[in-house]
């Protein structure tokens, strides 16, 4: 249950209430009625926010993957390189040590990765030059049959996904925040309601007695784990890698994390402890859709979060 949910919940004691004991009751021209369609509209909301959330995994993961691709090939076309060449050829000795400025990047994030992708480009259109101009021909630098063109394509698209990944982020804080408010303005007049309906109790003993139904109280929940980004990753590029947000995370709660595979599993059947440090699961099939959602429990019930989803892509 998430703290929507919970007003939610409040709402639809308040609104019993009222239609039993006080079915005229209003605050201003807001009544009963009014009160459960501004809880219901909340749903609708939620699936703005989750499917954000969908479309935001989607964009990170392409990201990454994009990420991936250019950081393999600037690591294995320089080692290819090294093989190809011969460091007692004066010449070839020249262009292996044009490789060093790319060698002195690591590329362990996407700008870094560019950054060494773009030296590794530029050494290669060297070394593959002269490799053409032996005789005989000798091939052009590749590694998995992939070479500097391959390379340039992936990092001329990196910019267009890690722009999309942007507004998709963006579009989660908006729908978040669409969300939180209107769960805020539920919240107030839940309370202004219940406010009112103390004050008629005080001449209606049965009233009195049915304002024990509302729940005014979190019942001590346990708070949700909010999944920060899930990947695809791990071994052999096949696990979902995930990570946790900050402060989310209660020691003195039993947290899982529960997946299905669409199309195989009816339900979330797969679970595992929740590791605060993240979480690898699998492998994975590509092409697989997977569902993952996480399971908070204390001794006062259990809060999920929100359901995220993410395609396992060819590697």
């Amino acid at each position: 249950m998430e703290t929507y949910q919970a007003f939610q919940n409040r709402s639809a004691q308040t609104v019993a209430v009222i239609n039993q004991y006080l079915p005229a009751l209003q605050l201003g021209s807001t009544g009963a009625a009014e009160l459960s369609a501004q809880s219901q509209a909340l749903n609708a909301l939620a699936q703005l926010r989750d499917d954000a959330l969908a479309a935001y995994d989607t964009a990170n993961n392409a990201e990454n993957q994009g990420y991936l691709a250019v950081q393999r090939l600037t690591l294995s076309l320089p080692q290819v390189a090294e093989g190809e060449l011969d460091d007692g050829v004066d010449a070839e000795h020249d262009l292996l040590h044009l490789l060093s400025p790319a060698y002195a990047i690591t590329p362990r994030t996407t700008e870094m990765a560019l950054e060494r992708g773009k030296k590794v480009v530029s050494a290669l259109t060297k070394i593959n030059a002269y490799l053409t101009s032996r005789t005989p021909p000798r091939g052009p630098v590749t590694s998995g049959g992939k070479g500097a063109a391959d390379l340039t394509a992936s990092m001329n698209a990196q910019p267009a996904l890690e722009q999309t990944l942007e507004d998709r982020a963006a579009e989660v804080t908006q729908t978040r925040t669409e969300l939180r408010n209107a769960a805020s303005a539920l919240d107030r007049l839940n309370k202004r309601f219940y406010s009112k309906l103390l004050g008629e109790a005080r001449t209606n003993a049965a009233l009195a007695t049915a304002l024990s139904q509302i729940l005014t109280e979190s019942a001590n929940l346990p708070g949700t784990l909010g999944i920060k980004s899930l990947l695809q990753g791990g071994s052999n590029g096949l696990q979902i890698l995930l990570s946790y947000e900050n402060g989310t995370f209660d020691s003195t709660a039993t947290s899982t994390v529960e997946w299905q595979v669409v199309g195989t599993d009816s339900d979330f059947i797969h679970s595992a402890p929740a590791d605060p440090s993240g979480n690898a699961l699998g492998p994975f099939s590509v092409g697989q859709t997977l569902k993952l959602r996480t399971r908070v429990t204390n001794g006062n019930g259990t809060t999920t979060g929100s359901v995220r989803t993410l395609v396992m892509a060819a590697v």
